[in-house]
């Protein structure tokens, strides 16, 4: 709770009129008319009006010079961020030679109306490498590789696996190059052998060798029923590297047979291959909402130690900590970088300062010494020279949450793509802070002095250095078996309502940028563990009925929406400001949000299933879920059922 603050001048407009009108009749007691419509009493009023004004500006001084404290403190107000997305570029048809999708390229929603579109764009090459097959083997478990290139040769069939296939089978097939973050078509003719699999779910899996180990490769499509018929199958290959197995270099993926679950059919006998062909067909990156800023010209400088350069396009958005500058001298440019302070500059220093929000670049001051001798606090440019800012990205902003899809429109022309689209919500677009939300944290940070000691401290500069995460929670894991590390659970910001699963889960560069600014602020022999915390999937089962003359479409929306925020992982809780971890969950709950929806006459039955969000297994339906002390609850595919 903050101190009570004093009023400097309490007095209202009327107190003022009432005093002068006092005083009036102490020193003037010949003036006796009063009524408002005399000239006397408005030249009163226009008097307390100009002095009530300055009654209000004086009482402002207080959070002036609060505000000018913070700043001598070194406080800031933070710069925007960025939501990212990840977004599938498709080639219009496969190329013999490579696609480079360049760093920058400019994609973005299409103009809603009025609305100018929301501008998104990549921050590293992705490059669409050209392949297609070179080896192709077969391997039975406990078995060598068998080479089966003169079968695809002479187009003659080969079996996948064993005449009765066995866990751990496998085909390998070798592209001509690794093809990390590409999309690959993987056209395959086979007739109708492999048979007693279901076609929807065979007991398959696909995996591409990253360099280290074998890891899963994410399934797009798969039209060949298992292996069992003419198609094509579409993989993302998330890492991938050129290897050697069985004596052949290649970038390997391979299609394994796995155990079955529950009750998956399983071979009986092995597909048989005709033959495979191999295409890039796309790829995916992140994009982030932002524009990219090269080579501008911000002016030139006088020699000034302290001097100011203002950039065109601000706010910044934040992250952007290794932004350098190019300064021109005798001997060509050279390049000086970003500090967070002066306060260890020397005069050598090739070092600036920026204000993120106001688009200000700051050379280093010069100071007097207690002799009068000059202290400088990094270099000063030489008078004259001109400074370029090689790329900066400004943009950021709330309003970069958009929903899965929306991002379908290419700005960059590049004349093999064909489409572009969004595959999951774009999440972590945070605006500029305010000043109120500096004053509440300028309290937090002066009480750690940027310093991770404490749990609190931990979250308070998590959430400083990325505005993007939300909730955090601090933890020593020496109750978890790992003494001497803090566990440090992360919530990034997602849209109400519902949204993909995958959009709690921070990207890895965030996770990275985090513990890179905490490993400069924690105690020494302190290890830093980042991550998202685990989630317990909730699915709610419902029977209620409506109230005489209320749609069933619309109550069952709306239970389904109240639902959805009530067990909302940022917005949900009781609190509003998400669901506690490791709180019980009972049916209780959700019957007291159910009871305000309107529409709702009463709630007959009301089940809660724990769902795995990664595999979506399904539990036993009952009366409460418990999570675990560091899980979150996440709520997904709600069944509600309106009787009459």
């Amino acid at each position: 709770m903050s101190l009570p603050a004093p009023n400097l001048d309490d007095r209202s407009f009327q107190d003022l009129v009432d005093e002068a009108k006092r005083l009036v009749q102490l020193r003037c007691p010949e003036w006796t008319d009063n009524n408002v419509a005399d000239p006397g009493v408005t030249l009163i009023e226009t008097f307390a009006f100009m002095v009530d004004q300055l009654i209000y500006r004086l009482n402002r001084v207080p959070d002036l010079n609060y505000i000018k404290f913070l700043d001598l403190l070194g406080e800031q107000l933070r710069p925007p961020s960025a939501a990212i997305a990840p977004v599938r570029f498709s080639l219009a048809v496969p190329k013999a030679t490579n696609v480079l999708i360049p760093a920058g390229t400019l994609v973005s929603t299409a103009r809603r109306g009025q609305e100018p579109p929301i501008s998104f764009s990549t921050q590293i090459d992705l490059d669409l490498v050209s392949v297609s097959l070179q080896h192709i083997l077969t391997q039975a478990v406990g078995q060598e590789a068998v080479p089966q290139g003169q079968s695809i040769a002479e187009h003659s069939e080969f079996s996948c696996f064993s005449d009765v296939p066995q866990v751990g089978d496998a085909l390998y097939v070798g592209l001509t190059q690794a093809a990390p973050n590409c999309i690959v078509r993987i056209s395959v003719d086979c007739r109708i052998e492999g048979i007693g699999v279901d076609p929807l779910r065979p007991p398959l899996i696909t995996e591409g060798w990253d360099g280290q180990q074998w890891t899963r490769i994410h399934l797009i499509k798969d039209t060949t029923g298992g292996l069992n018929q003419r198609g094509t199958i579409e993989i993302y290959i998330d890492q991938h590297a050129l290897s050697t197995f069985s004596g052949l270099s290649s970038g390997w993926i391979r299609v394994r047979v796995v155990d079955a679950v529950d009750d998956q059919p399983r071979y009986t006998s092995s597909p048989q291959i005709k033959s495979i062909d191999i295409a890039t067909i796309g790829g995916i990156t992140n994009v982030s909402q932002c524009t990219p800023i090269i080579n501008e010209i911000i002016g030139t400088v006088t020699g000034t130690p302290g001097e100011i350069l203002q950039l065109n396009r601000f706010p910044l958005v934040s992250g952007q900590d290794t932004l350098t500058i190019e300064v021109s001298g005798p001997e060509g440019w050279t390049t000086w970088t970003r500090v967070e302070s002066f306060a260890e500059a020397v005069s050598t220093d090739l070092c600036f300062t920026v204000d993120d929000i106001k688009g200000q670049l700051r050379f280093g001051p010069m100071i007097r010494n207690s002799d009068g001798s000059p202290r400088y606090y990094g270099a000063t440019p030489i008078s004259g020279s001109t400074v370029r800012v090689p790329k900066y990205l400004v943009g950021g902003g709330i309003q970069g949450n958009v929903e899965r899809g929306a991002i379908s429109v290419m700005r960059t022309n590049i004349a093999s793509v064909a489409k572009v689209e969004s595959i999951e919500p774009a999440v972590g677009g945070v605006d500029p802070e305010s000043i109120d939300s500096l004053k509440d944290r300028a309290a937090l940070t002066v009480r750690s002095r940027n310093r991770a000691v404490t749990g609190l401290d931990f979250e308070q500069l998590v959430r400083a250095a990325s505005p993007g995460i939300v909730r955090t929670k601090c933890v020593d894991a020496t109750e978890l078996g790992k003494p001497g590390t803090i566990l440090v659970l992360v919530v990034p910001q997602v849209p109400p309502g519902t949204f993909a699963f995958e959009a709690l889960q921070p990207p890895i560069e965030v996770l990275h940028e985090l513990k890179d600014y905490l490993d400069l602020r924690r105690l020494i022999g302190t290890t830093i563990r980042i991550e998202p915390p685990k989630y317990i999937g909730v699915s709610v089962m419902v029977r209620l009925a409506a109230k005489d003359n209320s749609m069933a479409a619309r109550v069952t929306a709306d239970a389904n929406a109240a639902i959805t925020n009530f067990l909302h992982p940022v917005n949900g809780g009781y609190a509003g400001t998400g669901w506690p971890f490791g709180r019980t969950l009972v049916v209780g709950d959700i019957y007291g949000i159910l009871q305000n929806v309107p529409g709702v006459a009463y709630t007959d039955l009301i089940r809660l299933v724990a769902v795995d969000p990664v595999t979506g297994d399904r539990g036993e339906p009952g009366d409460r879920i418990q999570p675990e002390s560091l899980q979150l609850i996440f709520n997904m595919d709600n069944q509600i059922e309106v009787i009459e």
